[in-house]
């Protein structure tokens, strides 16, 4: 080969090389917190209590609650959902449908329907700091919540997690109304623990407290996928 090919070949390899693009890492938008495949299951610890003093009234109840995909399907909007059955126990131990919820997620969020109530759970990107309102789809009072902890380890029982988020609300209790709101997410499961409140507090006569309200807590014991 004469030097001027060699010479013009070298230049051109360098030309190539100096125009490739670098590789670019796909940025982590947190979507692994939110998974929702077909099968995929989670089983909850729920403990629940309630009050009513001015009518003398409380009570509580625990029971084990089983969360599991049973369907894909396109909604009226040509969106991909899930179909997600809510399991309890019956008086022989058998697991019985309770509820049937909805769920979809698309790049910007994640979106559930409870008891036809749609909530938006959770958006993306996941960043501490980040805040929307869940009930922006519907017509209740706003509850505005923000990632904390973003990509903290996290156990409970015989479970622990390497990356979790906890979804949690802004406002802070006042002395009569108490509303705290929290959820944690596992990367690769979903939701691992939920913690309501609703507490409305009022003082009688002889000024003492008097308390209307409730509390739902629910913690996984245990996950998987057919």
């Amino acid at each position: 080969m004469q030097p001027s090919a060699i010479l013009c070949a070298t230049i051109l390899v360098i030309a190539f090389a100096g125009c490739k693009k670098e590789e670019v890492a796909t940025p982590d938008l947190g979507y692994g917190y939110y998974p929702k495949s077909l099968g995929s299951w989670i089983e909850y610890q729920v403990d629940s209590s309630w009050r009513d003093d001015p009518s003398a009234v409380s009570g509580s109840v625990s029971y084990r609650l089983l969360e599991k995909v049973v369907q894909n399907y396109t909604d009226d909007e040509g969106r991909l959902c899930q179909m997600i059955h809510r399991f309890v126990k019956d008086e022989d131990d058998n697991w019985v449908v309770r509820d049937v919820w909805t769920t979809t997620r698309n790049g910007t969020a994640a979106e559930m329907t409870e008891e036809n109530l749609r909530l938006l759970k959770l958006t993306f990107a996941v960043n501490n700091g980040v805040s929307w309102d869940i009930n922006v789809f519907n017509a209740e009072d706003e509850l505005e919540v923000a990632y904390r902890e973003k990509d903290t380890p996290w156990s409970a029982g015989d479970l622990s997690f390497e990356r979790t988020v906890l979804v949690k609300n802004t406002v802070p209790p006042n002395i009569i109304d108490r509303r705290n709101f929290e959820e944690r997410y596992a990367d690769g499961v979903g939701m691992v623990s939920k913690y309501r409140e609703e507490t409305n507090t009022q003082f009688d006569q002889q000024g003492q407290p008097e308390v209307v309200g409730w509390r739902l807590d629910m913690v996984a014991v245990a996950f998987g996928a057919e």
